[in-house]
C-alpha cells in the first residue's frame, strides 16, 4: 500500500505539471510501419489543448484507479490473515486456497469493520465515500472525465462525489473566520499578527449532471490520496491489535495446558 501511495503522487503530479508545461506536437509511437489512428503528425495547435486535458482527466482517472485496487488488496488481504489466524488457533490447519473476493472496495472496506466488530456511522460515511470516488474514476479512467447515466447511482438524476478534506481556518483578534486558499502558500501579514490558525475536518461534496466533466484540483487529488493513506492507517492499526490480542490468548491457553500436563 506503501508503494501505491508514491506511485500514485508521484504519476498525478507528474501528470498535471507535464500537461501544463510540455507543448504537445507529437504522440506518434516510432515503428517500422506507422499505423494511422487518426491523429495527424504532428498535432495540430488547434487541438493540443484538448489532448492535453484529456490526458490529464485518463491519468487522473488511471491514479485513482491504482490506489483504489491497492486499497482492496490490501483490505482482502487483512480479511484473508483473520480468517488464517482464526483457523489455525481453532482448528491448528491453514487454508489450502482462498475464494477470490469480487466486492466491490467499499463493500470490502464494510466486510473488515464487520469482521472486527466495528461497525459505525463513520465506516458506513467512508464507504460511501469509497463508492462516490469509484464513480468519479470511472468517468475520468474511461469517459475523459463526462458524467454519463451509468454514474447516477440510487435513483439519483445527479452523481454526487464526496470525500474528507481539512481547512485551514484564520481566526482573527476579533473572532472572524476566514477560510484560508489551499492552492497557494500562506504569507504572514502585519495585520495576521494575533490570529490564529485551526485546522478543521469537512467534507468536500460535488455534484455532476449528465453531460458535465469531472474536474479534481492538485488539493482535491492530496486529499483524496490522504483519506486512502489514512484508512490504510486504520486497518493496520487494527490488525497489529487483533493479531497481539489473538497471540496473547494462544500464549495463555499453551500456559494453562502446560499447567494441567
Amino acid at each position: 500500500m506503501k508503494e501505491a501511495l508514491r506511485r500514485v503522487t508521484v504519476f498525478l503530479g507528474y501528470a498535471f505539471h507535464t500537461s501544463e508545461v510540455a507543448p504537445l506536437k507529437s504522440v506518434r509511437l516510432n515503428g517500422p510501419i506507422i499505423l494511422d489512428v487518426g491523429v495527424p503528425d504532428s498535432v495540430p495547435p488547434a487541438d493540443r489543448k484538448r489532448y492535453q486535458t484529456e490526458f490529464t482527466q485518463w491519468a487522473i482517472g488511471q491514479g485513482l484507479m491504482e490506489i483504489d485496487q491497492s486499497y482492496h488488496r490490501y483490505v482482502v488481504s487483512a480479511l484473508d490473515t483473520l480468517t488464517d489466524l482464526e483457523s489455525f488457533l481453532r482448528d491448528k490447519t491453514l487454508r489450502d486456497h482462498r475464494k477470490p473476493n469480487r466486492a466491490n472496495t467499499w463493500n470490502v472496506h464494510e466486510q473488515f469493520y464487520a469482521k472486527v466488530g466495528q461497525q459505525s456511522a463513520k465506516h458506513e460515511d467512508e464507504s460511501g465515500y469509497l463508492r462516490s470516488l469509484g464513480n468519479a474514476r470511472n468517468c475520468l479512467a474511461h469517459d475523459s472525465g463526462t458524467v454519463t447515466r451509468r454514474g447516477m447511482v440510487d435513483g439519483r438524476s445527479t452523481m454526487a462525489v464526496r470525500w474528507p478534506g481539512r481547512d485551514m481556518v484564520k481566526i482573527d483578534q476579533n473572532g472572524r473566520r476566514s477560510v484560508l486558499p489551499l492552492d497557494r502558500s500562506l504569507k504572514t501579514r502585519q495585520e495576521d499578527i494575533g490570529s490564529q490558525l485551526s485546522v478543521e475536518e469537512v467534507v468536500r461534496k460535488r455534484d455532476y449532471a449528465e453531460g458535465d466533466r469531472i474536474k479534481f484540483s492538485q488539493t482535491d487529488l492530496s486529499e483524496i490520496i490522504f483519506f486512502y493513506q489514512i484508512l490504510a492507517m486504520k486497518i493496520g492499526g487494527e490488525m497489529h491489535r487483533i493479531v497481539g490480542e489473538k497471540m496473547e490468548e494462544a500464549r495463555a491457553t499453551a500456559a494453562l495446558l502446560d499447567h494441567l500436563e
